[in-house]
């Protein structure tokens, strides 16, 4: 009897802490609440920091025109001030959903160029913000003859515990800038652009991610992916683990991995499929800084065959302008990337588990009108599709279709995670059913 008893309390108390299990719908959603500049400003002004605040971008071209504060720069040599072209989230614990990554674009088309004064969106002291499947894009004057002109799509300063999940940044020099002394973490993300497109300190971890050149002719020959800046006090930089660089065949065995920017600068690339090739020595100098450590590992063809890193650049000058030659191997042994897990590089962090994609349900239909499936615990929201868009959410294992409803809809729905990510979509029913 003691054991039923404490069976029967044991199953009472799941059941209690399962109806009580956290749902919700979304805090802002773009365009039906408002501007996408709205819903970063209602993040912003928000009295409880402590909870998340989840922002869900329906698909669309969104053109926003920034802050506007006043800008200044210098144009021969007369003083130009102008609106900042800038989006700023200052508030921590955001999500910033779009619907997905082909559709959604949020575009800033900046009228100055210039690393900080163009980011389309700029996280300051924005701790723990997650952001998934949208496009930041920032084209400076959306010309192609500018492809060389510094425009940031994403600016990160000073923000610990970031996650960045199937995002687009799209831009030319300096698309990713990154963030100073904090730690983000990318998966399956696509960085488009030109010269030092991902650059700036932090340590940044690019899972499976995709680092793409843009064609610029004769001019890519000169083209480079990162230009770091790590700072001294930290033990790991850049990582990109199982990425692929991709870009046009004219650059082929021309483009450089990177060059150091300042401080200290990291960066290594682990089991990198690239799909160009870089040229044989690899990396570049900049500004007298030594790199602390640039390296690769099992660098790949995508038939699988090694790149040869025999060649790869060893000697650097420093400020003086003095030759100095680097102490570090710019080729890891297996042991070495062992190094650079996800675990060893932040430790008790897992972004990983925390972003994973919550698996949809079997969708049926309820008598003629009403959607119905299983509820799923890892589910926090559900989103209801017509004809794979996205029209409502809810927070039940159930829908009843509108009257007003067009014949042969089809009907899907997807999962959010505990952040507001949204998984796959389920099957698809038609309405109504007959």
């Amino acid at each position: 009897m003691k054991h039923l008893l404490a069976t029967l309390i044991m199953l009472m108390c799941v059941s209690t802490a399962h109806a009580q299990r956290e749902r919700w719908t979304y805090d802002f959603v773009v365009p039906d609440s408002g501007s996408f500049s709205d819903a970063i400003h209602k993040a912003n002004a928000r009295k409880d920091l402590k909870t998340r605040y989840r922002i869900f971008i329906k698909s669309n071209y969104y053109l926003v025109k920034g802050d506007g504060d006043t800008i200044s720069v210098v144009e021969n040599g007369d003083t130009v001030r102008f609106p900042s072209p800038m989006t700023v989230l200052k508030a921590p614990n955001t999500s910033i959903i779009g619907e997905n990554w082909k559709d959604t674009k949020i575009v800033n088309i900046p009228r100055h160029e210039g690393i900080g004064i163009t980011a389309t969106l700029y996280l300051n002291h924005a701790d723990s913000t997650y952001i998934q499947d949208l496009e930041l894009w920032c084209n400076y004057k959306n010309d192609p003859k500018a492809f060389a002109n510094r425009s940031v799509a994403l600016n990160e300063k000073r923000c610990k515990g970031n996650i960045i999940k199937n995002v687009m940044l799209t831009s030319t020099q300096d698309t990713y800038w990154t963030n100073d002394n904090g730690t983000t973490y990318l998966e399956d993300c696509m960085i488009n652009g030109t010269v030092d497109f991902v650059c700036g300190g932090g340590t940044i971890y690019f899972n499976h991610c995709n680092l793409n050149m843009r064609s610029r002719g004769k001019a890519g020959s000169k083209d480079i992916i990162t230009a770091a800046s790590t700072e001294k006090k930290l033990k790991y930089g850049y990582v990109f683990n199982e990425c692929n660089v991709t870009g046009p065949e004219e650059q082929d065995n021309k483009y450089f991995l990177g060059r150091p920017w300042k401080n200290a600068p990291q960066v290594v690339w682990i089991n990198t499929k690239m799909s160009i090739s870089p040229c044989e020595q690899g990396w570049r100098d900049m500004h007298g800084t030594l790199p602390r450590l640039f390296a690769e590992y099992n660098s790949h063809k995508p038939d699988g065959s090694v790149i040869d890193a025999s060649k790869r650049k060893t000697v650097y000058k420093d400020g003086n302008g003095k030759e100095v030659t680097v102490k570090f191997n710019g080729t890891l042994t297996e042991e070495e990337a062992c190094n650079y897990t996800i675990d060893k590089v932040f430790g008790k962090w897992n972004p990983q588990d925390k972003c994973k994609f919550v698996s949809p349900p079997t969708l049926k239909m309820k008598g003629r009108k009403t959607l119905v499936w299983d509820d799923i615990p890892d589910a926090y929201c559900y989103a209801i599709l017509i004809d794979g868009d996205v029209v409502t959410f809810t927070t039940t294992n159930e829908y009843v279709v509108p009257a007003e409803t067009e014949e042969g809809s089809c009907f899907s729905i997807r999962c959010a995670n505990w952040y507001g990510g949204l998984g796959k979509a389920s099957n698809e029913v038609v309405y109504p059913n007959r």
